[in-house]
């Protein structure tokens, strides 16, 4: 980022935070630039013992994984992993809890950062089909047959093992609204093993 998307004024490097930043210099501005993040999702839609993969297509590249995308900036994260799902496959499922995250981080001379939150979901309704834009096939696979399932990514592999691990209630789970906790544009979860908060 060169100028400041408040005011256009050029930016300048300048020490804040123990690194130097691109700072705004105009006079009651104030912009700081603290890189690029985002937010995406991950889907382990689980429906009896099969769990939901697609296809994805890059260029020349095939391979398959767990249905997920970008959270949107005013939606609730676990209603993105649904949307996500939806989208992709036409399954509509219910986030249960969230069981890990993958943190992507970038460099100074490259600050880009991403956060991904793997949920697990049980499919209520519908038969996979792709949306042929994002996914390319969908399909529920038996859970004895995806270790062996050729061209599965290693970060959804390791999503899908660990959704199977964990107990029921195992991850992160939404906590209950409670007046007074809850505000507009939050979303709360809690640890696995604890109760909801009393109040």
């Amino acid at each position: 980022m060169n100028f400041c998307p408040r005011c256009g004024t050029a930016l300048v490097l300048r020490p804040e935070g123990g690194r130097p930043r691109p700072m705004c210099p105009a006079e009651g501005c104030g912009f700081t630039f603290y890189g690029d993040a985002s937010i995406g999702t991950g889907a382990v839609v689980l429906r009896g013992d099969d769990v939901l993969l697609i296809e994805r297509r890059t260029g020349t590249r095939v391979w398959w994984q767990i249905p997920g995308g970008f959270v949107e900036v005013d939606e609730p994260i676990h209603t993105a992993v649904e949307r996500e799902v939806l989208e992709e496959t036409g399954v509509v499922a219910r986030a249960t809890d969230v069981v890990g995250f993958r943190h992507a981080f970038g460099q100074p001379d490259r600050p880009i950062a991403n956060i991904y939150v793997v949920f697990r979901l049980v499919a209520e309704s519908g038969d996979p089909r792709p949306d042929l834009e994002e996914s390319f096939a969908a399909e529920f696979v038996p859970r004895a047959r995806i270790a062996q399932h050729e061209g599965l990514s290693s970060m959804s592999l390791w999503a899908i093992e660990t959704a199977l691990a964990a107990p029921s209630t195992g991850g992160l789970s939404l906590e209950p609204h409670r007046e007074g906790l809850h505000r507009p544009g939050h979303t709360i979860f809690r640890a696995p093993g604890l109760g909801a908060a009393q109040g």
